[in-house]
């Protein structure tokens, strides 16, 4: 762990963001880890359900990672939204809430989520 003189001579804190560059060593967050909270994001947002999943939460969102000095996340997921919510409104909070979820707890770039509306429920 760092000590406050450490942090103030501008070594990163390695809890705070997604890597930890000293020297030639790197700390990079497995697929898994990145899926689940784009998965855990998704089904935390009132008025959605995952679409076309089977069952199978872990696949409610699908990732492509592009690896570089900062890696890069494109997100795919299809939903259903709750009859009588307003789809676009829902369909951009979904994105934003992704695209949040993932940059502060990945501390990587999120170029694009895509979401494909894929029908309607009704409770």
């Amino acid at each position: 762990m760092f000590q406050g003189s450490d942090l103030e001579k501008g070594r990163p804190d390695p809890g705070v963001g997604h890597r930890a560059e000293r020297g030639e060593d790197e700390m990079k967050i497995s697929r898994d880890v990145i899926q689940q909270v784009a998965n855990q994001t998704l089904l935390g947002v009132i008025g959605v359900r995952a679409a076309d999943t089977e069952g199978k939460d872990k696949d409610a969102v699908k990732i492509d990672i592009t690896e570089g000095p900062v890696p890069s996340i494109r997100v795919d997921t299809a939903i259903k939204v709750k009859y009588g919510l307003r789809i676009p409104d829902i369909a951009w909070y979904v994105q934003e809430s992704i695209k949040r979820g993932l940059e502060q707890n990945t501390g990587y770039t999120v170029e694009e989520v895509n979401v494909f509306v894929k029908g309607l429920y009704r409770e």
